[in-house]
């Protein structure tokens, strides 16, 4: 505890400063919470009345077009059920529950606005209850042939079929005045139609038809000023009955959201403004209280370090570590101790980089053996190459020769077996040869044709036993330039080919060989498939292994597909296999253009 609070350490100088600038840290942390606990605030409710306004002018033109669309609805008056219904009846449920969450997030915070949104919440009531009068009203009115509508349209359709009480004339007069009171909402109609039919009324006997007739008038006229009495509570005019009271309450609901929004924006622009004033006042005391702790820890650190680093400059230069003096009065006591630490860590290195120096001009020496014993390694692995094949063909030639020359038939079939074994290890002294120049050279990208290049795969192997058999599928997309090591790709294919015309499936009548090839320019996807004998299951995973074979009737030395693998890795790309026992094989290559990596000549079309 004492060493913390020393005085001639780096620690304790560090802390003085770093402890007012928590502090002010500290101190900018509670204001910002206070600031942005005002912000969210203040955010909220303004998404509350945002939301509820919007939420509300919704319901409001839902209500709208119920009054426009709904009343005219046939469905409607048969079920008493419309969407516009549903969706003010949904909208209700969302406004009420706004409310009542935003009114128990104000109390205790905001009283005025608190009333605004209450003032809200009880016009809003009023305007569901007038909505529901209305609704009533429109239901009760009817439309075409349902409600007092409907029955008032059959009393007069009952009127005009009795034209031989009733003139048509007269029954065509009444529903002029009729249809004009409601066109025009001029209660001069209304009165010009209840005259005429007392008229009427006079004319009529006392026969039962007449009577009848009378009873059909009665109940027309009874329906129609009974529709008038429900059109004058709607509302004739845009000024009157229940619609202007839907409006005026909507009225009052826009003008307390107006009055919310406006109290909101100033509350947010106050709380900016105490914010921006709290920020100033704080910013103004970091800088000071900055610009005082970096003249103090450069005074009491910087100076002492910076000392320190020259003289640990002109030590590593002069080579004289032990007879300069790093002694500095004013440094912490840590300073002190690193310059011990960095005598110690000077003659350190002086001693690895001795060390260093013997083991780096040992791996020179063994580098250069190492190449020396590639060179021969290589040379040997031709000139053995070579020293082998060259048996091997007069080997062959001798069979030849002993198989013309043979009369004794059983001998034919060993001749045979020794011609098979003499190019199987042809086939193996081949393969490390290829495997070797596949590690040595290194890639040369050119441009080629792999239509001819397939051509020619399938052209030195149109000879081999059981190519016969073999019907070939090729199909090459894309008008793209392909680059690539043309060999490393001619060895690719060659391998694929030979192992599919050597693992054809006999059991089957034609064997098929497949080439998908597409050129982007980015890359070459070549999926080779065949009809053949298939890879079973569990020998996938291990097919591209050294010297791995799947079965003991492999005809090949295991190194095919290492050496395909291999090949593959070299040039950047990937493979992927696919195989069933005894349906064929699907190999997928992926390697990429390397048309990026050269000087382009005129480009020629795959």
């Amino acid at each position: 505890m004492r060493k913390l609070f020393e005085l001639n350490s780096i620690r304790s100088r560090m802390l003085g400063g770093f402890l007012a600038l928590t502090f002010l840290i500290l101190l900018i942390a509670a204001v910002s919470f206070y600031t942005l606990n005002n912000i969210r605030y203040t955010a909220n409710i303004d998404r509350s009345i945002n939301q509820l306004q919007a939420y509300t002018l919704i319901l409001i033109k839902s209500d709208n077009d119920f009054f426009d669309l709904g009343a005219i609805d046939t469905v409607y008056f048969k079920t008493r059920h419309s969407q516009y219904l549903i969706k003010r009846d949904s909208l209700n449920t969302v406004i009420h529950q706004g409310l009542t969450t935003t009114l128990l997030a104000l109390r205790g915070q905001s009283e005025s606005i608190a009333e605004d949104f209450e003032t809200i919440q009880k016009t809003l009531g009023r305007y569901n209850t007038q909505f529901q009068k209305l609704e009533s009203l429109l239901y009760k009115k009817g439309f075409r042939d349902f409600g007092l509508e409907g029955v008032m349209r059959s009393h007069a359709h009952s009127l005009e079929a009795s034209n031989q009480v009733l003139s048509i004339a007269d029954v065509l007069t009444l529903r002029r005045h009729e249809k004009d009171f409601f066109l025009r909402h001029d209660l001069d109609y209304v009165i010009q139609l209840n005259d005429l039919a007392e008229t009427l009324r006079s004319k009529l006997g006392n026969s039962a038809v007449d009577q009848q007739t009378l009873a059909h008038l009665n109940s027309y006229v009874g329906t129609f000023n009974r529709l008038v009495s429900i059109y004058t509570e709607i509302g004739i005019e845009s000024n009157r009955g229940l619609r202007n009271e839907l409006n005026e309450l909507t009225n009052d609901i826009s003008s307390t959201f107006l009055q919310l929004a406006e109290y909101s924006s100033n509350h947010a622009l106050e709380t900016q403004q105490k914010a921006f004033f709290f920020y100033a006042i704080l910013l103004t005391v970091a800088i000071l209280i900055s610009l005082f702790s970096s003249f103090w820890l450069a005074k009491k650190l910087s100076s002492p370090i910076a000392r320190l680093s020259r003289i640990m400059n002109q030590a590593v230069s002069e080579h004289r570590v032990s007879k300069i003096d790093f002694s500095l009065d004013s440094a912490a006591h840590e300073i002190n101790t690193l310059t011990f630490s960095f005598i110690q860590l000077i003659n350190e290195a002086k001693s690895n980089l001795k060390e260093l120096e013997k083991k780096s001009s040992l791996l020179r020496q063994r580098n250069k053996q190492l190449k020396k014993l590639n060179g021969e390694l290589d040379s040997f692995l031709y000139s053995t190459a070579h020293d082998l094949r060259s048996p091997l063909t007069s080997l062959l030639g001798l069979l030849h020769l002993a198989k013309k020359e043979n009369v004794q038939p059983s001998l034919h079939e060993y001749f045979e077996m020794m011609e098979s074994s003499i190019h199987r290890m042809e086939d193996f002294i081949s393969q490390i040869v290829g495997y070797s120049k596949n590690k040595r050279l290194e890639m040369k990208p050119e441009l080629f044709d792999l239509h001819q290049l397939v051509q020619e795969v399938f052209d030195s192997h149109r000879y081999a036993e059981g190519a016969n058999r073999l019907r070939l599928e090729v199909e090459i997309s894309g008008h793209v330039p392909f680059y690539s090591d043309k060999a490393r790709v001619l060895v690719l294919m060659n391998n694929l080919v030979s192992n599919a015309v050597r693992y054809a499936d006999p059991a089957k009548e034609q064997s098929i060989v497949g080439i998908r090839a597409t050129v982007t320019e980015e890359e070459l996807t070549l999926v080779f498939y065949d009809n053949g004998v298939g890879i079973a299951e569990e020998h996938i995973g291990k097919i591209f292994d050294m010297f791995y074979r799947a079965s003991t009737k492999s005809k090949g030395s295991g190194l095919g597909l290492f050496i395909f693998k291999e090949t593959i890795t070299k040039l950047k790309g990937s493979v992927s296999v696919l195989s069933k026992l005894n349906e064929g094989s699907q190999f997928t290559i992926k390697l990429p253009n390397l048309v990026n990596q050269i000087s382009l000549p005129n480009p020629i079309s795959v």
